[in-house]
Formats: structure tokens, C-alpha cells, sequence
């Protein structure tokens, strides 16, 4: 019996897998600049609060006149090329007192945004780390600004102790502390909560360490983008409270009590409140947009 040899088995041969087609990435021409490029309206609005910022520290280098000093010969004057937003009642510059006017404002500002953030932050940071009644305590608080209209909670401060640029700048940040409270106690839940907090408190790292190294760090990205928005109200508060008369007197150069000495002349003299006015809302609005470029959504 001849056994005869296995013949090798022929598979089909398989079919070829297509390839997909990798569609190539355009390369980035200006690296980090590209997305700078792409939105204009926040490079205004960062020119815009340089430019405040620029008149706050050297308003001499932007005037060259006294925003004190009457001139009898150009009372009432509109806009020219010697007086650019023209002169008031008693022919002082309306520019030069918009120039130095923004070292009062924006220095009260910063005093009262710096209060907000550091008050409201440590009040956060506090309540949502430690939890129990300390947290009860501080959120009832919180509420109980957040009830009160932040203006009229201003002026029932002002008008406690005293008026004044200071005591206005005061009243605004402590009405405001309870923004920042409010987001950076959010901010730390969330971040206790994640698998590398709960792993540095397994292995015994001490709770100071843990809120200094790893919750405050990771908590600060929305209190900061907080920052620019709340200069923007804060200079609206101020202003309004210039303009009611809480702020600074007559006849420092303040923004808010530089729009009502024009009040009783819009029908006559309608710029000496209109360019003080548009002042304050290109600075506002240039806040509000740097606040929104710097929000951590906005970053990815």
C-alpha cells in the first residue's frame, strides 16, 4: 500500500487591508503667535488696559498741561487739536483730567480688587478644604453679601465710615470678596476630590502640605480669570459712587465725578461727560474680554 504524500493545503490568498489616507496637518507658520493673530479683538483690549495702565504710572509723559488750572479763555471749548475732548466750565483740559484722572480710579481699583482676591480667596480656600462648621459659617457669610446689591451694600459701607477714594475702594472689595469666596470654595471641592489629593492623604502627607502644594495650586486657575472681571466692576463701582458723590471731592480728577460735572450741560457741553463716559466703558470692556481669553476652557 503506497501512502501517498500530504499535499499541502493552498489558502486563498487575503485580501488587501486599505490603507487609509492620513490627510497631512497644515504646519503652525507662527507658532504661539498664530492664536494671538486669529483674535484681534483681545489684542485691543490688552492695548486698551496697557494704555490705562500707561496713564496710571506716568500721566505727565501723555499731557502736558494742569488738570487744575482754570484758563477764563477756553471755558466751554469743543474738541480740538489743543484740547482733544475740549474743557469744561472752567476751561481746565477734559484730556488731561481723564489722564490723571485714571491714577485716582485705577489706583482705588487695585486696592479694592486686591482686597476682593486675597479675602475671598483665603475665605474659599478655608471653607472648602476644612468642610463642617467652619465651611457652614463662611458660606452663610458668602450668602449673606451675595443677598445685598454689591452698590448698595457699597454706600451703606461708605457711608459708615466716611467718604473718600480710600474708604470707597474699601466698601467695593469687601462687596465683592464673596465672588471669589464663592468660585474658589467650587475650585477646591473639585480639586480634593481628584485620585492624587486622596493619594498624598494615603500616604500620610500632612494636610498643610496637601493644601499648600497640591489644592491651592490646581484651585487658582478661575479665581485668576476672576481678576480682570472684577476690575472692570470694580471700576464701574467706583465711578458710580464718584458720580453720586460718595468718592473723591471736587476738584480731584476722579472718572465718576469728572462725568457728573457734566451733567447740567449735555444739551451745551455734551462732551465733557461723554469722553470721561466712553473712557470708563473701553476700560471696562477691555477687562471683561481679557477675563474671558483667561478662563481655563478657553486656554485648551
Amino acid at each position: 500500500m503506497t501512502i501517498g504524500l500530504d499535499k499541502p493545503s493552498i489558502r486563498p490568498p487575503l485580501p488587501e487591508t486599505p490603507v487609509a489616507a492620513i490627510e497631512p496637518v497644515p504646519p503652525r507658520r507662527f507658532g504661539a503667535l498664530r492664536p494671538g493673530l486669529l483674535r484681534p479683538g483681545l489684542i485691543l483690549a490688552v492695548a486698551v488696559v496697557v494704555a490705562a495702565v500707561a496713564f496710571c504710572a506716568v500721566p505727565g509723559l501723555f499731557t502736558w498741561k494742569d488738570p487744575y488750572l482754570p484758563d477764563t479763555g477756553s471755558i466751554l471749548v469743543g474738541p480740538s487739536t489743543e484740547h482733544p475732548f475740549g474743557t469744561d466750565r472752567l476751561g481746565r483740559d477734559i484730556y488731561t483730567r481723564t489722564v490723571y484722572g485714571t491714577v485716582v480710579t485705577l489706583s482705588a481699583t487695585l486696592l479694592a480688587v486686591s482686597i476682593a482676591f486675597f479675602v475671598g480667596t483665603a475665605l474659599g480656600l478655608v471653607a472648602g478644604f476644612v468642610r463642617g462648621p467652619v465651611d457652614l459659617v463662611f458660606m452663610r457669610v458668602v450668602d449673606v453679601l451675595l443677598s445685598v446689591p454689591g452698590l448698595l451694600l457699597t454706600m451703606v459701607i461708605v457711608s459708615a465710615v466716611g467718604y473718600g477714594t480710600t474708604n470707597v475702594a474699601v466698601a467695593v472689595g469687601i462687596s465683592s470678596v464673596a465672588n471669589f469666596a464663592r468660585v474658589m470654595r467650587a475650585e477646591v471641592l473639585e480639586v480634593t476630590a481628584t485620585d492624587y489629593v486622596e493619594a498624598a492623604a494615603g500616604i500620610g502627607t500632612h494636610r498643610v502640605a496637601i493644601l499648600l502644594r497640591h489644592v491651592l495650586p490646581n484651585s487658582l486657575g478661575s479665581v485668576v480669570s476672576l481678576i480682570p472681571l472684577q476690575f472692570g466692576a470694580s471700576i464701574l463701582a467706583i465711578a458710580a459712587l464718584g458720580f453720586l458723590g460718595f468718592g473723591a471731592p471736587p476738584p480731584q480728577p476722579e472718572w465718576g465725578l469728572l462725568v457728573a460735572e457734566g451733567r447740567d450741560l449735555l444739551a451745551v457741553a455734551p462732551w465733557i461727560s461723554l469722553f470721561p463716559g466712553a473712557v470708563i466703558l473701553a476700560t471696562v470692556l477691555a477687562s471683561n474680554r481679557i477675563s474671558r481669553a483667561l478662563q481655563p476652557e478657553r486656554l485648551l
